[in-house]
């Protein structure tokens, strides 16, 4: 069945998949795989998996993040409608983008975004796909049951001094939110053991291992008051479960409505397993 076929016998355009680190770009290429919908992949080189490329058999072509003009003339040529940006892709270094001359054009749009928080940064990139006639969309539109639900993931149930931590953490974790500086905290003892920046969750949770006075202590991550919601929602998904038991938390704790759980079975699973908690909550303003 052609590309234009597959739309009008399913009412699904082609999605775009811009992919990055981890495992959403993957569990994007399944769905859309599984609802029969037709899909590219743009693999950004440095950051894209292996396992993402080799998932998308010969539907994919690699692409260096300054290749900006490159990139919208694959996806054109792909006939692709909707684009999703999924995956953690490292900030790079201006030295090295190389940008052509829509990525030039990008970059004097984007300034000194590059070098500070990620929420303006996103949002330029996003209006900017969407003036070259691309629609972004949020991961959780290709996969609705990413979206986390308020309550228990899993079976174990957080302590009463974990509930107060995820108190707490959920109180700095919108405050470091509003500077733009991260979306994730471990606390424990309603102390702030660290803080997410940009190095992201898993490099979080590995330096705060050694920090806890005691067995204990929640992650918690929540998302930025004004981020755009198509783009870097907070995510976990069983690597980061794993990470949490290997460094001796009790849990994790995520925002409901407003965060992605990727696998969210095998991560229930995973965390009854390991002994920890995984729950979603809603922020109270």
């Amino acid at each position: 069945m052609s590309a234009a076929a597959a739309v009008l016998a399913h009412g699904l355009p082609k999605l775009g998949i811009i992919a990055g680190r981890g495992e959403l770009p993957r569990t994007l290429i399944h769905a859309c795989e599984q609802s029969a919908r037709p899909y590219f992949v743009l693999a950004l080189e440095d950051a894209a998996d292996e396992e993402t490329v080799a998932a998308t058999g010969d539907n994919y072509a690699w692409i260096r993040l300054g290749a900006i003009g490159k990139a919208l003339e694959l996806l054109h040529k792909q006939q692709v409608q909707e684009v999703v940006l999924a995956g953690y892709v490292s900030r790079p270094k201006l030295s090295t983008l190389r940008p052509d001359l829509k990525g030039t054009k990008l970059l004097a749009r984007i300034g000194s975004q590059l070098l500070t928080g990620d929420n303006e940064l996103l949002t330029s990139i996003v209006e900017f796909l969407e003036e070259e006639g691309l629609r972004v969309v949020g991961a959780e539109e290709v996969v609705r049951d990413l979206v986390a639900p308020e309550g228990l993931i899993g079976s174990h149930y957080p302590d009463k001094r974990a509930q107060s931590d995820i108190a707490f953490g959920a109180r700095i974790a919108r405050a470091i939110g509003e500077l733009d500086i991260g979306q994730a905290v471990v606390v424990q003892n309603q102390k702030v053991l660290g803080v997410e920046a940009i190095e992201g969750t898993d490099a979080l949770i590995a330096r705060c291992a050694d920090l806890r006075e005691e067995k204990g202590g929640v992650l918690v991550k929540v998302k930025k008051p004004q981020q755009e919601r198509r783009v870097d929602l907070p995510t976990i998904g069983v690597a980061t479960v794993q990470n949490v038991a290997r460094s001796g938390l009790a849990g994790i704790a995520i925002e409901a409505g407003a965060s992605l759980i990727i696998n969210r079975r095998e991560v229930a699973r995973t965390a009854d397993a390991l002994g920890i908690f995984v729950v979603g909550f809603t922020m109270l303003e």
